[in-house]
């Protein structure tokens, strides 16, 4: 683009130099208005020379000035001029052109072209009164330095939500490329009127909410936690900036319903602020539910003895039950099975850096994670290494659970942090009365040893998912002493 401006102006010069020894020669001076034997050498070569000249300055002019600013937006999109002013400036160009061939070329007076240009500008103001406003609100929002190109703008326009990246300032139209690179053509003159929140000032991370409802009888410190926690999940898998750090608080509460308000920090124009909020939602309800936590509005009532304990949230047996029912292990067990297992459930609290498992320790038991998570870490050749961390959701320690097998990792709270703990004693009783349960945990264990962790334990070339020697299912039934009908 630069070396087509310079190509272009360099032709200019050759011309005006050609047309600068054609006036002399045949003018007698090297600017032909100003020639004294102009009107001798006749009407074609006493005005068409002059006319020629000041032509070729002022396309020159005009080719010099977006070269120069060309070169200049090179240099970084601080120092780019904007286009609509390059284009205003042309137009004063040619518009000094214009009133130079009629003032030096034909001699017209400049006190009549001023009061005629008056008189033409009042009729075409009053009849394109939305033409101009356009053009100089475009010339004020070039003037802004609020706003530039390739800034990402919320707006509200003719009652819908918008959102979109600012590609150029047009003479009539602000030009923005929505979520889904569709054009949008706002008039400069409502762009101007419209309150516009610019999300890619004063830096590239913007502020982003989103809510989530949950009946008010829930305690809200716990349920605060649980949602700090999601969205530290959110920014331990790279999809929320880390600084500023996201927060949660309370929003309202209003008719046994509380509002909880998500607030999270991401960069502009990477992913649209739906597919945020949407992650955001995830991690959130997942970890409630993990936690036990009903997205629903609780409507019944408890009646307890005046002054008497009251339950914990997680010692309800339906809550027990359902936070269960989703641990991975165990979604092949029928609610009374579940029911069982949540009567006999053990809750372990753990304090920031308490230890929950130490590798090499024998153990016989697997735990779920309800709030907070956890590091697991392996000792590696040169210290310590985490190797993986643990959500509300997530369980450990199901190989010890199922196939007595040491622990193979250190475990400990990275928070305060809540657990089920499911012994073998419990699953004993169970496999007793299904015995046909152990072949399809034994297949849920395979399938995940298969996909992540085991991988970095099988030998070269061993496709994964396939069972170690003797299989999942033998060890199980080993383990718990069954039979093999």
């Amino acid at each position: 683009m630069v070396d087509r401006y310079w190509a272009r102006s360099g032709l200019l010069v050759v011309a005006s130099v050609l047309l600068v020894l054609v006036s002399n020669e045949l003018l007698g001076a090297p600017f032909g208005w100003s020639a004294p034997g102009r009107e001798a050498a006749g009407l074609l070569v006493g005005h068409g020379i002059p006319l020629l000249q000041l032509i070729a300055l002022a396309m020159l002019t005009d080719q010099l000035m977006w070269a120069l600013a060309a070169r200049r937006s090179g240099a970084g999109p601080a120092t780019r001029i904007p286009r609509l002013a390059l284009q205003i400036v042309t137009f004063l160009i040619y518009g000094l052109l214009f009133c130079g061939v009629l003032n030096q070329v034909f001699g017209v007076s400049m006190t009549a072209m001023l009061g005629a240009s008056g008189v033409i500008g009042l009729i075409l103001g009053f009849g394109l009164r939305g033409l101009v406003a356009d053009v100089f609100s475009g010339i004020a929002l070039h003037l802004d330095a609020s706003i530039n190109v390739g800034d990402w703008v919320d707006l509200q326009y003719r009652g819908r939500d918008m959102s979109g990246k600012v590609l150029d300032f047009a003479w009539r139209t602000v030009v923005l490329a929505d979520r889904a690179d569709n054009i949008v053509l706002i008039p400069n003159g409502e762009f101007a009127g419209v309150m516009v929140t610019n999300r890619s000032r004063p830096n590239a991370l913007s502020k982003y909410d989103c809510v989530l409802e949950l009946g008010a009888e829930h305690d809200t410190a716990r349920v605060l936690a649980i949602l700090g926690n999601a969205l530290e999940r959110a920014v331990h898998d790279g999809v929320l900036a880390a600084q500023p750090p996201p927060y949660v608080q309370v929003a309202s509460l209003k008719d046994g319903v509380a509002a909880y308000r998500m607030v999270y920090f991401v960069e502009v124009g990477a992913r649209s602020p739906g597919s945020y909020s949407h992650m955001a939602l995830h991690y959130g309800a997942q970890f409630l539910k993990a936690a036990g936590i009903a997205l629903t509005r609780s409507e019944h009532v408890e009646w307890s003895r005046h002054g008497g304990p009251a339950q914990h949230h997680l010692d309800q047996p339906a809550v027990r039950m359902g936070v269960l029912g989703s641990a991975r292990y165990l979604s092949a067990l029928s609610p009374a099975e579940l029911a069982v297992i949540a009567a006999d459930t053990v809750t372990a609290r753990l304090a920031a850096g308490q230890a929950l498992l130490t590798a090499g320790d024998p153990g016989d038991s697997m735990f779920v994670v309800l709030e907070g998570s956890l590091d697991v870490v392996i000792d590696g050749p040169h210290g310590p290494l985490e190797v993986a961390r643990l959500w509300p959701g997530d369980c450990v320690g199901e190989m010890s659970l199922f196939t007595g097998e040491p622990r193979s990792a250190h475990v400990r709270a990275r928070e305060a942090s809540v657990t089920f703990e499911v012994a073998k004693h419990t699953m004993a009783g169970i496999f007793q009365c299904n015995p046909a349960l152990a072949g399809q945990i034994a297949a849920l264990i395979e399938a995940r040893r298969g996909i992540n962790d085991d991988a970095l334990q099988r030998p070269a070339g061993t496709p994964a998912g396939v069972p170690e020697t003797p299989g999942m299912l033998d060890r199980i039934r080993e383990f718990f002493r069954l039979g093999r009908g």
